[in-house]
């Protein structure tokens, strides 16, 4: 998708998506927001700017660890999910600030000592421009820390799905490995020379496995089908082909093998990324 069609993407129905699974999807990346934030290690006092902060998880933990001697900025394509980010600040009485822009060309500010992403980066268009535009917001000793997807075949919670539902969906032709989306940037060399090539330094991609919780509750796998029908990459598939009602049974056989100690989770693995101006 072009920065135009995602824009147009993400403020429509799944923008409004998301945010009703707000809760459910920051429970499910907990590991990687947790290992994020370790990373990033904002300090007291810090200029932040958190992009593509959707529901504004990772920016309200930031904006409380910086203090009232700093601030955090949270910049989204998503109005939906901005507003959702606004109330819970208002409801945290959280003085972080949330802005609807394109992070890829925005430049009100800069001199950001701490620049940070859980999954917002793999969307730029132009990687190469959008990252030289982020080195040039950041201070000079500003550094860079985000989570990003690995392989699609080391995610079985974006697979699995797929996999077990391709006799329902039309057949897809191949795609670009490197196109905008949740696996951009899989290949961590090629993820460095970009990096690398837009002026940053000392990068370094840390492999980090986790578990993804996606059914829980009374029903846990009723709940991990309905987490898959609304969010990852079979949802919109699903969607696009309308089988939602076939789509149900085959998917709650597949999860039902994954269900133990009252809860579905499927493994994924990310890079977490860390480099400096």
């Amino acid at each position: 998708m072009s920065n135009a069609e995602q824009i147009e993407y993400w403020n429509g129905k799944v923008g409004e998506t998301w945010v009703l699974m707000q809760e459910r999807m920051d429970a499910a990346l907990t590991p990687v927001t947790s290992a994020l934030l370790a990373a990033a290690a904002p300090q007291a006092g810090e200029y932040v700017l958190d992009i593509g902060c959707g529901a504004g998880e990772t920016t309200l933990a930031v904006d409380t660890a910086v203090g009232e001697g700093g601030h955090a900025i949270g910049i989204d394509i998503s109005e939906p999910l901005l507003a959702r980010a606004r109330s819970r600040a208002e409801a945290l009485l959280s003085e972080a600030e949330f802005i609807a822009a394109d992070a890829s060309s925005w430049a009100e500010e800069q001199g950001f000592d701490l620049i940070l992403s859980r999954f917002g980066v793999m969307f730029f268009a132009d990687p190469l421009a959008a990252f030289a535009h982020l080195h040039g917001l950041a201070a000079p000793t500003g550094r860079l820390v985000f989570a990003c997807w690995q392989p699609a075949a080391r995610n079985l919670w974006a697979t699995l799905p797929l996999t077990v539902l391709a006799d329902l969906l039309p057949a897809q032709p191949p795609s670009d490995p490197h196109a905008p989306g949740p696996f951009a940037f899989a290949d961590a060399a090629r993820l460095a020379t970009i990096l690398e090539s837009a002026g940053w330094r000392d990068v370094a991609c840390h492999s980090l496995p986790f578990v993804m919780r996606v059914g829980d509750g009374d029903d846990p796998v009723a709940s991990a089908v309905q987490f898959n029908l609304r969010i990852g990459p079979a949802a919109r598939a699903v969607r696009d082909a309308g089988i939602g009602d076939a789509a149900k049974p085959v998917l709650a056989a597949a999860l039902q093998t994954h269900l133990a100690d009252g809860v579905v989770a499927l493994p994924g693995a990310v890079w977490l990324v860390t480099a400096r101006a």
